[in-house]
């Protein structure tokens, strides 16, 4: 009923680029994302490793003369423009670590089109991390990454490969060029390793 209530007053508040306006929304978001989130993710883990990071709150707004352009949330307020849509951004953290940072869209009426199983699917990877379940964690993957010629890690991230859960780790090379290891998150054995070349 909360919710329904914060919804039909922002609607009947109109799009503004108002500090009420915003705050409005966002705290409506926030509210049912974290919701939905009290499904997917253990107590403990959802109160120690997600945070919610509202000044990085990223703003899609209609600039005419550039036309979409994302901002952040300090930028917004300060802007003549309407905005389009917004993303809430979590930082998702392990032993004091970012794990992986969490952009969710939102709509101007506080729905989102992530559904629980989008939700869920996108989690996995970093819950099996959170609980424990790859022999591997984070901070093993960096030693692994940094044994193997990885100098300063710029770049870290887990997913499924082929069924396997796989690290993937970069660091910059000279000419803008990355060295790429990946690491299975079972044993720590290295799968591949490359040297990646930015696209133009």
């Amino acid at each position: 009923m909360k919710i329904l209530l914060t919804i039909l007053l922002l609607l009947n508040f109109g799009v503004s680029n108002s500090q009420n306006f915003i705050d409005g929304i966002i705290s409506c978001a926030e509210h049912r994302f974290e919701e939905k989130l009290k499904f997917i993710v253990d107590k403990d883990i959802l109160e120690t490793n997600f945070k919610f990071e509202e000044s990085k709150t990223i703003v899609e707004i209609h600039n005419p003369e550039k036309g979409l352009e994302r901002i952040s949330l300090a930028e917004f307020k300060k802007s003549d423009w309407p905005v389009i849509q917004f993303w809430l951004n979590y930082k998702i953290t392990c032993q004091n670590l970012e794990l992986t940072e969490l952009l969710i869209p939102f709509n101007l009426n506080c729905t989102t089109p992530w559904n629980k199983k989008d939700t869920q699917e996108i989690l996995e990877p970093y819950l099996r991390v959170l609980q424990n379940k790859t022999k591997i964690d984070l901070k093993k993957a960096l030693e692994i990454g940094n044994e193997n010629g990885l100098n300063e890690i710029y770049f870290w991230d887990i997913d499924f490969e082929k069924k396997k859960l796989i690290w993937t780790l970069k660091s910059k090379l000279e000419n803008n060029q990355s060295k790429v290891i990946k690491i299975n998150s079972k044993n720590g054995k290295i799968l591949s390793e490359f040297i990646e070349s930015p696209i133009d």
